[in-house]
């Protein structure tokens, strides 16, 4: 069973930091994707708002959108997957080396070559000091340390993916409410709100939708496996905690659903998890600090 100092130690490693390189520069491929498809729907929106339910000009924006619809769906998404199938399992290289956890070949299938991680790697332009100390590593004894951390990618990852999904919620719920304000300002008729407000803003809409469907399904999948893993922290007499072994075969199973998990859900972008990444920080210190105090190494 890894030790506190050892898991601190290899995910400050010349391999591991070269793999998180490679996770970012992979999820920025994936993260592009999904930046191109907002932006193209904003443009489809506001154009199909501007020119109106004219024949000329509607039916061209329409055309427009049918294309970009179907360049997405036969270009764009198959690139997006297959990058985000990479990062995902770039990423459960990085936490079965540091957290000394056994390979698992029939979940996530073979290990991605030293020489393409070295390629990916490569490409990343951010700053490095931001991917050292990934996880917050509790002084707590074996296994709590282990533990601490896989709680803390379930814990994270499904804060900030709710205050997402509640972000596009929310833009979706104002742009609808600016439609119907307008009309009554306009006095529009409720035909002529459909198709010059909501026809036009219909791909918008319904990617906001998506992705807040999205996000909730993953934020609901995460706590549900969180919960197991705090009941584990949290029962001393738990037969998980009894023997190493056992807590290998536990932390392996939670590795496994993060990994399908990551394989569908798309990372968040990154100037969005920066934003709140101090503050969250701060809260999951505390709950560092419980951890020691309950369970200190011996």
């Amino acid at each position: 069973m890894t030790s506190t100092h050892r898991i601190t130690d290899r995910q400050d490693s010349d391999s591991a930091l070269r793999l998180l390189k490679a996770v970012a520069v992979t999820h920025s491929y994936n993260q592009r994707a999904q930046a191109l498809s907002f932006g193209v729907s904003i443009a489809l929106a506001v154009a199909g708002l501007l020119t109106g339910p004219g024949p000329q000009y509607g039916t061209a924006v329409a055309l427009v959108g049918t294309i970009w619809a179907a360049a997405y769906k036969v270009v764009m998404e198959p690139w997006a997957e297959r990058y985000l199938r990479i990062a995902a399992t770039l990423q459960e290289m990085f936490d079965a080396d540091v957290f000394g956890l056994p390979w698992s070949r029939v979940e996530v299938g073979d290990r991605i070559g030293e020489d393409e991680v070295s390629r990916l790697s490569r490409r990343f332009r951010g700053d490095e000091d931001r991917l050292r100390g990934y996880y917050l590593v509790a002084n707590a004894a074996v296994p709590y340390d282990l533990l601490f951390c896989v709680e803390q990618n379930l814990a994270w990852g499904s804060r900030i993916r709710l205050r997402f999904a509640q972000m596009m919620l929310g833009a979706l719920v104002l742009w609808s409410a600016a439609g119907v304000l307008l009309t009554l300002v306009t006095r529009l008729t409720v035909g002529q709100l459909v198709i010059g407000w909501f026809v036009p803003s219909l791909g918008l809409l319904l990617l906001c939708l998506g992705t807040y469907r999205i996000q909730m399904a993953s934020t609901r999948e995460r706590l549900r496996v969180l919960r197991l893993v705090r009941a584990v922290i949290d029962e001393r007499s738990s037969p998980v905690i009894a023997s190493p072994a056992e807590v290998t075969l536990f932390a392996r199973q939670v590795q496994n659903a993060l990994y399908h998990m990551r394989r569908v859900q798309p990372r968040l972008p990154t100037w969005y998890f920066q934003r709140y990444h101090d503050e969250d920080r701060s809260d999951f210190q505390a709950r560092m600090r419980e951890l020691e105090r309950r369970f200190p190494q011996p």
